[in-house]
């Protein structure tokens, strides 16, 4: 199922990264395989998190784990050229939150990528802390409205 032409927008997410590609990631089919985009989004992923944490003023003191991650492959992506990641924050729960990405290659979007995280304790899930719930909801993305269209 296509994504919403709205999450295809670069213009929507606050957070923006670049990533080179990398000849070993070619597949046979001379592009870059869907393992290596996967990694694309965790890696840009990773430095958006940290960008919120240090926001949040939390470091390590929090764990976060992985609930759920989807990637849609709209088009194929191809070495040498670098792609651009952007972030944004989609939903924000009592324990949980999704981060929403969409990958741009050529000005072109090729992908987009949802991903839930939990707050956990030992116990289970626990409500997000305070401090974290306002770094992500600083940076929330959501469809624009009519006028905007």
């Amino acid at each position: 199922m296509k994504p919403p032409a709205w999450r295809q927008d670069r213009a929507v997410y606050p957070h923006s990264f670049h990533i080179q590609t990398r000849y070993r990631d070619e597949d046979g089919l001379h592009h870059i395989n869907n393992i290596a985009v996967a990694a694309y989004y965790d890696e840009t992923r990773a430095r958006f998190s940290r960008e919120v944490f240090k926001t949040a003023g939390l470091g390590d003191r929090v764990r976060i784990v992985t609930a759920d991650s989807r990637v849609s492959y709209l088009a194929e992506v191809f070495h040498p050229d670098e792609v651009e990641v952007r972030s944004g924050i989609l939903r924000i729960g009592t324990a949980s939150y999704e981060i929403g990405q969409a990958m741009f290659q050529a000005g072109r979007c090729v992908g987009i990528c949802t991903t839930t995280f939990v707050q956990a304790s030992a116990e289970g899930s626990s409500p997000l802390e305070p401090g974290l719930r306002a770094a992500l909801e600083a940076m929330m993305i959501s469809e624009p409205g009519p006028a905007a269209l």
